[in-house]
Protein backbone atom coordinates (compact mmCIF):
# COMPACT_ATOMS: atom_id res chain seq x y z
CA UNK A 1 0.00 0.00 0.00
CA UNK A 2 1.15 3.63 -0.13
CA UNK A 3 2.59 3.41 -3.95
CA UNK A 4 -0.11 5.51 -6.24
CA UNK A 5 -1.20 7.59 -3.99
CA UNK A 6 -3.27 10.07 -5.85
CA UNK A 7 -5.00 13.28 -3.80
CA UNK A 8 -8.50 14.83 -5.19
CA UNK A 9 -11.52 16.51 -3.60
CA UNK A 10 -13.96 14.08 -1.57
CA UNK A 11 -17.22 13.68 -3.11
CA UNK A 12 -20.58 12.31 -1.47
CA UNK A 13 -20.27 9.11 -2.57
CA UNK A 14 -16.59 8.85 -0.72
CA UNK A 15 -18.98 8.29 2.50
CA UNK A 16 -18.44 4.71 2.66
CA UNK A 17 -15.17 4.30 2.08
CA UNK A 18 -14.44 7.33 4.63
CA UNK A 19 -16.74 5.43 7.16
CA UNK A 20 -14.49 2.39 6.90
CA UNK A 21 -11.24 4.47 6.93
CA UNK A 22 -12.20 6.51 10.62
CA UNK A 23 -13.42 3.23 11.95
CA UNK A 24 -10.29 1.18 11.42
CA UNK A 25 -7.42 3.60 12.17
CA UNK A 26 -6.06 4.78 15.19
CA UNK A 27 -4.80 7.61 13.17
CA UNK A 28 -7.25 10.14 13.32
CA UNK A 29 -7.53 13.60 14.53
CA UNK A 30 -10.98 14.87 14.83
CA UNK A 31 -11.53 18.42 16.13
CA UNK A 32 -13.54 19.53 19.28
CA UNK A 33 -16.52 20.49 17.10
CA UNK A 34 -20.31 19.99 17.24
CA UNK A 35 -20.73 18.69 13.69
CA UNK A 36 -19.42 14.87 13.23
CA UNK A 37 -16.80 15.03 11.14
CA UNK A 38 -18.16 13.24 8.08
CA UNK A 39 -21.03 16.25 7.85
CA UNK A 40 -18.55 18.39 6.45
CA UNK A 41 -18.71 15.81 3.15
CA UNK A 42 -19.45 18.04 0.26
CA UNK A 43 -17.60 20.97 1.61
CA UNK A 44 -14.95 22.28 -0.58
CA UNK A 45 -12.14 22.37 1.83
CA UNK A 46 -12.42 18.22 2.16
CA UNK A 47 -10.22 15.93 0.33
CA UNK A 48 -8.98 12.62 0.59
CA UNK A 49 -5.84 10.22 -0.48
CA UNK A 50 -6.49 7.38 -2.43
CA UNK A 51 -4.35 4.12 -3.23
CA UNK A 52 -5.77 2.96 -6.56
CA UNK A 53 -9.64 2.82 -5.51
CA UNK A 54 -9.43 2.61 -2.18
CA UNK A 55 -9.77 6.04 0.63
CA UNK A 56 -6.70 5.71 2.90
CA UNK A 57 -6.76 9.16 4.26
CA UNK A 58 -8.50 12.46 4.72
CA UNK A 59 -8.21 16.24 5.42
CA UNK A 60 -11.57 18.64 5.70
CA UNK A 61 -10.48 22.54 6.94
CA UNK A 62 -13.67 23.99 6.28
CA UNK A 63 -14.44 27.84 6.84
CA UNK A 64 -16.91 28.02 9.39
CA UNK A 65 -17.37 31.04 10.39
CA UNK A 66 -15.63 32.63 7.18
CA UNK A 67 -11.77 33.37 7.80
CA UNK A 68 -10.84 30.35 9.92
CA UNK A 69 -10.15 26.62 8.73
CA UNK A 70 -10.09 24.68 11.55
CA UNK A 71 -8.55 20.86 10.72
CA UNK A 72 -11.76 19.26 11.50
CA UNK A 73 -10.36 16.45 9.88
CA UNK A 74 -7.29 14.67 9.59
CA UNK A 75 -7.35 10.53 9.01
CA UNK A 76 -4.91 8.06 7.74
CA UNK A 77 -4.63 4.19 7.51
CA UNK A 78 -1.69 2.93 9.27
CA UNK A 79 0.05 1.11 6.35
CA UNK A 80 0.52 4.69 4.78
CA UNK A 81 3.62 6.57 6.04
CA UNK A 82 1.15 9.51 7.73
CA UNK A 83 3.87 12.40 7.19
CA UNK A 84 3.54 11.71 3.33
CA UNK A 85 -0.44 11.12 3.71
CA UNK A 86 -0.34 14.65 5.24
CA UNK A 87 2.03 16.25 2.57
CA UNK A 88 -0.11 15.60 -0.11
CA UNK A 89 -3.26 16.51 1.09
CA UNK A 90 -2.50 19.93 2.98
CA UNK A 91 -0.55 21.01 -0.69
CA UNK A 92 -4.50 20.98 -1.63
CA UNK A 93 -5.36 22.58 1.65
CA UNK A 94 -2.78 25.36 0.49
CA UNK A 95 -4.04 26.15 -2.50
CA UNK A 96 -7.58 26.42 -1.38
CA UNK A 97 -6.35 28.54 1.55
CA UNK A 98 -4.43 31.24 -0.47
CA UNK A 99 -8.08 31.67 -2.52
CA UNK A 100 -8.93 33.38 0.35
CA UNK A 101 -7.19 36.64 1.91
CA UNK A 102 -6.83 36.89 5.28
CA UNK A 103 -8.09 32.78 5.59
CA UNK A 104 -6.25 31.15 8.58
CA UNK A 105 -5.81 27.44 9.25
CA UNK A 106 -5.57 26.27 12.80
CA UNK A 107 -4.95 22.85 14.65
CA UNK A 108 -5.78 22.08 18.29
CA UNK A 109 -2.69 19.53 19.38
CA UNK A 110 -4.47 16.52 20.98
CA UNK A 111 -2.29 14.24 20.07
CA UNK A 112 1.40 14.66 19.94
CA UNK A 113 2.03 13.39 16.34
CA UNK A 114 -0.70 15.78 15.27
CA UNK A 115 1.58 18.84 16.48
CA UNK A 116 4.33 17.19 14.62
CA UNK A 117 2.75 17.33 11.26
CA UNK A 118 1.34 21.09 11.91
CA UNK A 119 4.61 21.90 12.56
CA UNK A 120 6.62 20.56 9.39
CA UNK A 121 3.60 22.37 8.07
CA UNK A 122 5.05 25.98 9.39
CA UNK A 123 2.15 26.69 11.42
CA UNK A 124 3.18 28.16 14.50
CA UNK A 125 2.46 27.96 18.32
CA UNK A 126 -0.83 31.17 18.89
CA UNK A 127 -1.86 30.28 22.07
CA UNK A 128 -2.75 27.22 24.69
CA UNK A 129 -6.24 26.09 25.85
CA UNK A 130 -6.10 24.78 29.24
CA UNK A 131 -8.35 22.80 31.41
CA UNK A 132 -10.22 24.30 34.21
CA UNK A 133 -12.68 21.96 36.90
CA UNK A 134 -15.00 23.67 39.64
CA UNK A 135 -14.19 22.99 43.35
CA UNK A 136 -17.78 21.91 44.19
CA UNK A 137 -18.53 24.73 45.97
CA UNK A 138 -21.53 27.00 45.24
CA UNK A 139 -20.03 30.51 44.68
CA UNK A 140 -22.12 33.68 47.24
CA UNK A 141 -24.26 35.36 45.48
CA UNK A 142 -24.08 38.96 43.78
CA UNK A 143 -24.61 41.96 45.82
CA UNK A 144 -26.47 44.41 44.00
CA UNK A 145 -26.81 42.31 41.16
CA UNK A 146 -27.95 43.77 37.37
CA UNK A 147 -31.41 43.46 36.46
CA UNK A 148 -31.23 41.29 34.22
CA UNK A 149 -33.66 37.79 33.43
CA UNK A 150 -31.63 34.34 33.09
CA UNK A 151 -33.72 31.57 31.41
CA UNK A 152 -33.38 29.05 28.95
CA UNK A 153 -32.05 29.90 25.43
CA UNK A 154 -35.00 29.80 22.80
CA UNK A 155 -34.50 28.76 19.22
CA UNK A 156 -35.61 31.79 17.91
CA UNK A 157 -32.76 33.79 19.47
CA UNK A 158 -29.94 32.06 18.02
CA UNK A 159 -29.83 35.37 15.86
CA UNK A 160 -29.27 37.65 18.75
CA UNK A 161 -26.61 34.76 20.67
CA UNK A 162 -24.69 34.87 17.46
CA UNK A 163 -24.54 38.30 17.68
CA UNK A 164 -22.97 38.64 21.14
CA UNK A 165 -20.39 35.38 20.45
CA UNK A 166 -18.61 37.01 17.50
CA UNK A 167 -18.57 39.83 19.21
CA UNK A 168 -17.00 38.68 22.25
CA UNK A 169 -14.08 36.71 20.63
CA UNK A 170 -11.34 37.04 18.50
CA UNK A 171 -12.42 36.13 15.10
CA UNK A 172 -10.28 32.60 15.95
CA UNK A 173 -13.00 31.35 18.45
CA UNK A 174 -15.80 32.84 16.93
CA UNK A 175 -18.88 30.52 16.35
CA UNK A 176 -21.53 30.55 13.21
CA UNK A 177 -24.97 30.68 14.24
CA UNK A 178 -25.16 27.23 12.26
CA UNK A 179 -22.78 26.12 14.52
CA UNK A 180 -24.60 27.44 17.73
CA UNK A 181 -27.50 26.23 16.77
CA UNK A 182 -26.09 22.45 16.54
CA UNK A 183 -24.54 23.35 19.86
CA UNK A 184 -28.05 23.93 21.51
CA UNK A 185 -29.68 21.11 20.60
CA UNK A 186 -26.54 19.06 22.07
CA UNK A 187 -26.97 20.79 25.16
CA UNK A 188 -27.67 19.75 28.77
CA UNK A 189 -28.27 23.04 30.06
CA UNK A 190 -27.71 26.46 27.63
CA UNK A 191 -29.20 29.54 29.21
CA UNK A 192 -29.56 33.40 27.94
CA UNK A 193 -29.14 36.57 30.15
CA UNK A 194 -31.70 39.26 29.47
CA UNK A 195 -31.97 42.77 29.82
CA UNK A 196 -34.67 45.09 28.43
CA UNK A 197 -36.12 42.20 25.72
CA UNK A 198 -31.72 42.08 24.31
CA UNK A 199 -29.61 38.91 24.74
CA UNK A 200 -26.54 39.81 26.47
CA UNK A 201 -25.05 37.47 27.20
CA UNK A 202 -25.51 33.37 27.08
CA UNK A 203 -23.81 29.90 27.74
CA UNK A 204 -23.72 26.83 26.54
CA UNK A 205 -23.12 23.57 28.39
CA UNK A 206 -23.08 19.79 27.80
CA UNK A 207 -23.68 16.68 30.27
CA UNK A 208 -22.24 13.49 30.07
CA UNK A 209 -23.23 11.01 32.90
CA UNK A 210 -21.94 12.84 36.09
CA UNK A 211 -20.19 15.29 34.95
CA UNK A 212 -20.63 18.67 32.81
CA UNK A 213 -18.65 20.86 30.27
CA UNK A 214 -18.99 24.57 30.10
CA UNK A 215 -18.70 24.54 26.22
CA UNK A 216 -19.40 28.69 25.53
CA UNK A 217 -19.65 31.48 27.48
CA UNK A 218 -20.03 35.30 25.85
CA UNK A 219 -21.60 38.44 27.51
CA UNK A 220 -21.09 41.57 25.26
CA UNK A 221 -18.14 43.82 25.17
CA UNK A 222 -19.65 46.98 26.64
CA UNK A 223 -21.45 44.84 29.46
CA UNK A 224 -18.61 42.81 30.71
CA UNK A 225 -17.05 43.01 33.98
CA UNK A 226 -20.66 43.78 35.56
CA UNK A 227 -21.31 40.48 37.12
CA UNK A 228 -23.52 39.21 33.90
CA UNK A 229 -21.06 36.55 33.58
CA UNK A 230 -20.66 35.37 36.93
CA UNK A 231 -24.69 35.24 37.36
CA UNK A 232 -24.47 32.63 34.42
CA UNK A 233 -22.00 30.70 35.38
CA UNK A 234 -23.44 30.51 38.72
CA UNK A 235 -26.70 29.79 37.99
CA UNK A 236 -25.30 26.67 35.88
CA UNK A 237 -23.87 25.50 38.92
CA UNK A 238 -26.76 25.39 40.52
CA UNK A 239 -28.75 23.45 38.14
CA UNK A 240 -26.05 20.76 38.10
CA UNK A 241 -25.58 20.65 41.48
CA UNK A 242 -29.47 20.20 42.07
CA UNK A 243 -28.95 17.03 39.80
CA UNK A 244 -26.20 15.86 41.99
CA UNK A 245 -23.95 16.87 39.08
CA UNK A 246 -20.38 18.34 40.72
CA UNK A 247 -17.83 17.78 38.12
CA UNK A 248 -17.77 20.50 36.05
CA UNK A 249 -15.41 21.69 33.94
CA UNK A 250 -14.53 24.49 31.17
CA UNK A 251 -11.77 25.15 28.81
CA UNK A 252 -9.83 28.92 28.05
CA UNK A 253 -7.12 30.55 26.57
CA UNK A 254 -4.12 30.39 28.39
CA UNK A 255 -3.70 34.17 27.77
CA UNK A 256 -7.50 35.15 28.85
CA UNK A 257 -6.97 36.54 32.44
CA UNK A 258 -10.17 38.11 32.27
CA UNK A 259 -11.66 34.52 32.25
CA UNK A 260 -9.29 33.31 33.73
CA UNK A 261 -10.22 34.99 36.68
CA UNK A 262 -13.90 35.11 36.69
CA UNK A 263 -13.53 31.15 36.65
CA UNK A 264 -11.15 31.46 39.68
CA UNK A 265 -13.78 33.57 41.19
CA UNK A 266 -16.10 30.97 40.84
CA UNK A 267 -14.39 28.48 41.68
CA UNK A 268 -12.57 26.72 39.17
CA UNK A 269 -8.92 25.48 39.49
CA UNK A 270 -6.37 24.51 36.92
CA UNK A 271 -6.28 21.12 36.83
CA UNK A 272 -2.80 21.34 34.95
CA UNK A 273 -4.31 19.65 31.23
CA UNK A 274 -3.75 22.14 28.16
CA UNK A 275 -3.60 21.95 24.65
CA UNK A 276 -1.61 23.76 22.10
CA UNK A 277 -3.26 26.27 19.02
CA UNK A 278 -1.49 26.48 16.03
CA UNK A 279 -2.40 28.46 13.03
CA UNK A 280 -0.82 28.84 9.99
CA UNK A 281 -0.09 31.41 8.46
CA UNK A 282 0.16 33.36 12.17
Amino acid sequence: MGQNLHARQAQLADFPGLTVLLETTPNIHRHLDWRPALEWLGCDAFWVLEDDSQIVAALACPPDPPGVAWIRLFAVHPAVNTVIAWNLLFARARVFLRKTPQLRAAGIVLHPWFGDLLSTAEFTHHQDIVVLEWDNVLPAPVRNAPAIDIRPIQPDEMAQVARVDNTSFESLWQNSQDSLVLALKQAAYATVAVADGQVIGYQISTGSGYSAHLARLAVLPRLQHKAIGYLLVRDLLQYFANREIYRITVNTQDNNQSSLALYKKLGFWLTGDQFQVLVYPE
